[in-house]
């Protein structure tokens, strides 16, 4: 062995290894499966993917040195709007649009960018030891995978599980597409309220009503008071004026009105407000000859749209209020008012202002059409397996976060009004009848259609919609596959909380309703990795950290050049040389992967908010280094048992405490503990075996049990560091220890 411990010459060459053949045990009857959360094909992967990743690799790892097939499912996911803007922000920087380059030119494009990035992903899963199966590698565009996406679309609908509708959606005006709550951020600020003096009609008095976007009261629709209010009781089932407008609105009463906001009248824009939309609905508004009136039936429900696709105020608004942006309204709807003197007062207001996570804009309620999954029926499944405990969550404190959201489900958006993507398989004639089928031949054969013309939807469907397919259609779903005959339904799901409900809680619907089974056993929730201060990683704060850099080590000139170049590669402008610098020493070791490891698994608690910290990844490098030093002391007495025999109280003492660390491990791992299974594994090791027994070993000179305990430390130690393990392992034993 080497005097030094040099961790990136080593774990270079197992990577190679490991990439070109398979670790599985396909002999065996018994299976344990997992399907890797695909990272986006938007650049590289960050330390959540290193995080998870490596929990994962430790469970492959673990249950096939138990004898199981162990089988993990490896690839990586279109992700439809985050990788159109980069491409488009990357075309940007010639002058260019997607508009001008046409749809096919576009796609083109963006799978050139595929290309790159996958490269790159895979590239970095490989070096981190992944031990997947590069063989039945999946993209969720591949052909099969296209197909499985159709199938499932076109069944739902045929189910009458799938609809098309009208109805309100977060409108992102940057991207011209609907978003996902997922893909919305909240930015809280100071704002302003402003009093509004609305006209009653037939009357000299008014109502005030309190609001933060004066710009949507076109699209009013009713005043709604809270019927317990005297100051308003009397006024309910009278109308007020809108001004500018004349348009005639109902005084209603409901209880969702907090009498201690603003002046406890607040003004409900259906249109563009998702609260408000709920009212409307409730109260069936509608207009009929420029007034407002209720009804008892839902379908008379026609909220009001006073916006395009850019978050133009459209020809529902009066001039001059037209044809202008959003603020700009605003803006002029305040000057206006307060030359009618019905401009009360304005005031500082705490206000909550949706942005799109990818674009920043801010984020515009509107309504669109859109096509939508019914799913109540498949929640109602989903928390039948929860309850029934076929599907549990570690830590058990995540499924109240999972039933808050599934008793509250509503019907699932899933069309994108972007180019990358499936693209939806609905077809339309000139009278806009439907059909929807795997292709326009299918179409024409199964509704029995004559000649007439049809085009294709525009849109595409939401990635979380291909996503939810995941664990079986990976696995060759609508096939009948090796694969998933024996590995289907999966053992475990490592993720985020963040995605319980968009990603976890959506597989186990889909999986129910096509396959009858569900997804996977357990789930395994995890934190969000930050950095020291607490903070989020982002590429805009530049405190984002690759994790080939902490394990190559990069000094602070390197790092700053990397990030930038990035940046600009990916089409973000932002300047982050100050921030980075400083974030790491200059002339930075390599640590290697299987200190990262140990540090991601240290953190593994079971809290929400992880913070990375440099200075644990240090000390289980210099473990790592105490790893190397222990073995190559031990490789210098060749004469040893080939079994450990227990000859002196030493002997007993170390094998007492082996037996109740191992015990304790697997108890931890089985508890999805890793963090309390590292740190029992890195106790026992540097404290007991080399600050105890080794030492006494060398004193008496009773060295012979000393290779065979090493053999067995080092097969407990594998999963969490499987680099060092396997070398010493094929140094010293002259065999490897995953075989």
């Amino acid at each position: 062995m080497d005097k030094q411990y040099y961790p990136t010459e080593i774990e270079e060459k197992w990577v190679k290894l490991w990439s070109e053949r398979s670790v599985r045990n396909l002999d065996s009857e018994d299976s344990f499966s997992q399907v890797i959360p695909p990272p986006n094909v938007t650049g590289t992967l960050h330390m959540g993917h290193s995080f998870q990743y490596a929990i994962m690799d430790f469970y492959t790892r673990y249950h096939h040195m138990s004898g199981k097939d162990s089988y993990w499912q490896v690839g990586t996911d279109h992700a439809g709007i985050a990788t159109q803007m980069v491409v488009e922000n990357n075309l940007s920087k010639d002058n260019k649009n997607r508009v001008d380059l046409g749809r096919e030119k576009f796609l083109e494009e963006v799978w050139k960018w595929k290309g790159y990035s996958e490269e790159k992903i895979t590239s970095q899963i490989k070096r981190l030891g992944s031990t997947v199966d590069w063989s039945q590698y999946r993209f969720t565009l591949d052909k099969g995978f296209n197909h499985s996406v159709i199938k499932a679309f076109v069944e739902l609908h045929r189910k009458d599980k799938v609809y098309r509708g009208y109805r309100l959606v977060n409108w992102d005006p940057s991207l011209k597409t609907a978003v996902s709550d997922l893909e919305v951020t909240r930015q809280e600020k100071e704002g302003l309220l402003w009093f509004i003096k609305y006209p009653i009609e037939d009357s000299d008095n008014f109502v005030t009503v309190a609001t933060t976007r004066p710009e949507t009261m076109f699209g009013d629709m009713a005043v709604a008071v809270n019927p317990e209010d005297l100051r308003y009781k009397d006024l309910i089932g009278k109308n007020v004026v809108l001004p500018f407008v004349g348009r005639k609105i109902p005084i209603i009463g409901d209880d969702y009105v907090d009498m201690e906001f603003g002046t406890g009248c607040l003004k409900i824009t259906p249109g563009h407000d998702f609260n408000d939309y709920e009212i409307g609905k409730k109260y069936s508004l509608h207009e009929i000859d420029n007034q407002v009136k209720t009804s008892n039936s839902t379908s008379d429900f026609q909220p009001i749209n006073i916006f395009d696709d850019d978050a133009w105020s459209n020809d529902n608004v009066p001039a001059p209020f037209n044809k202008l942006d959003r603020f700009k309204v605003r803006k002029l709807v305040i000057e206006k008012l307060t030359e009618l003197s019905l401009l009360v007062k304005e005031e500082k207001h705490q206000i909550s202002v949706p942005r799109g996570e990818r674009s920043n804009v801010v984020i515009e309620p509107k309504l669109s059409h859109q096509w939508y999954v019914k799913t109540s029926e498949m929640a109602a499944r989903a928390n039948d397996a929860v309850n029934k405990g076929e599907i549990k969550f570690h830590p058990e404190n995540w499924i109240k976060t999972y039933f808050n959201w599934m008793d509250n489900i509503e019907d699932w958006c899933i069309s994108r009004q972007i180019w990358w993507g499936h693209r939806i398989p609905a077809w339309y004639d000139e009278d806009n009848n439907i059909y929807v089928g795997y292709d326009e031949s299918e179409v024409r054969s199964y509704y029995k259609l004559d000649n007439r013309n049809l085009l294709q939807d525009e849109d595409v469907l939401d990635t979380w919609f291909s996503s939810s397919l995941w664990p079986f259609s990976s696995m060759g779903w609508p096939n009948d596959s090796d694969n998933f005959k024996k590995h289907f339904p999966t053992s475990l799901l490592v993720t985020g909380f963040d995605i319980i409900f968009f990603w976890v809680a959506r597989m186990m619907m889909m999986s129910l309703e096509f396959t009858d089974r569900i997804p996977f056993k357990d789930v395994y929730v995890t934190g969000l990795i930050r950095d020291e201060n607490g903070q989020k990683m982002s590429k805009s704060k530049g405190n984002v950290i690759d994790p080939l850099d902490l394990i190559y080590g990069i000094s602070q000139d390197d790092l700053v050049k990397k990030r930038t170049a990035n940046l600009m590669q990916e089409g973000i402008a932002e300047k982050i040389e100050r921030k980075t610098r400083n974030q790491f020493p200059k002339g930075i070791e390599s640590y290697g992967t299987d200190a990262l490891r140990m540090t991601f698994f240290s953190l593994a608690t079971h809290t929400k908010d992880i913070s990375f910290e440099m200075g644990r990844l240090k000390g289980y490098r210099n473990f790592c280094t105490k790893i190397w030093n222990a073995a190559r002391f031990i490789d210098g007495y060749p004469e040893s048992n080939i079994e450990f025999k227990s000859s002196n109280s030493n002997d007993e003492w170390i094998q007492k405490e082996f037996k109740k660390s191992k015990a304790q491990i697997q108890k931890n791992i089985e508890d999805y503990r890793l963090d309390f299974a590292v740190n029992e594994i890195y106790d026992f090791f540097w404290s007991k075996f080399c600050d105890v027994y080794l030492e006494e070993c060398k004193k008496s000179g009773n060295t012979a049990n000393l290779r065979p305990l090493l053999k067995e430390i080092l097969g407990v130690l594998h999963p969490f560091a499987p680099f060092i393990t396997e070398e010493i392992s094929s140094l010293l034993f002259n065999e490897t220890i995953i075989q």
